[in-house]
């Protein structure tokens, strides 16, 4: 079973660890991870976004981003 992600924060998102306001932003396909540049092992990793803070280097995976206009 999957956690659900957090909602995609933005482009002016806020980093948790050293409230610096910026990160970067990757797409990732099902079952793939920055962390060890391999294929996610015993894991239900779905699409996500990848956020990692400009300063710290703290990283976090979000949501897709909501098609503009809809809503839920």
């Amino acid at each position: 079973m999957s956690e659900a992600l957090p909602p995609y924060s933005g482009d002016e998102t806020v980093c948790r660890k050293c409230q610096y306001k910026g990160a970067s932003t990757r797409y990732m396909a099902v079952g793939r991870c920055l962390h060890e540049s391999r294929d996610v092992i015993g894991m239900d990793k779905n699409e996500r976004l990848h956020r990692e803070c400009l300063r710290c280097g703290y990283s976090w995976d979000e949501a897709l981003a909501e098609p503009a206009g809809s809503s839920r």
